[in-house]
């Protein structure tokens, strides 16, 4: 579903985002596995916010597990908070 602050790429993805990137307005934000890892492998993005929970998971999808990076991410933690659940909300930028 579309809405005001919410966009369907249809089209190619690195020139859909380059367009929004170009457009006034704040971030844009994706989660799940498939996107994400599309966008990182394109570098396209700017900016990390990981939230790490504290749950083991021994099957199923992991971030970034079939992303082809051409050379590695150089991150720096510029920002954590770790809430009372045990969550722990870490945002890194491209160096």
């Amino acid at each position: 579903m579309e809405g005001k602050n919410t966009s369907i790429i249809r089209g190619n993805l690195k020139e859909e985002i380059l367009k929004l990137k170009q457009q006034p307005g704040g971030n844009i934000s994706t989660g799940g596995v498939d996107i994400p890892s599309q966008l990182i492998a394109l570098g396209l993005v700017d900016e990390f916010h990981i939230v790490v929970q504290p749950i083991v998971a021994g099957a199923g999808r992991r971030f970034l597990d079939n992303t082809n990076l051409q050379e590695s991410l150089q991150l720096k933690l510029v920002d954590s908070k770790v809430f009372d659940s045990g969550y722990v909300a870490l945002r890194y930028v491209k160096q």
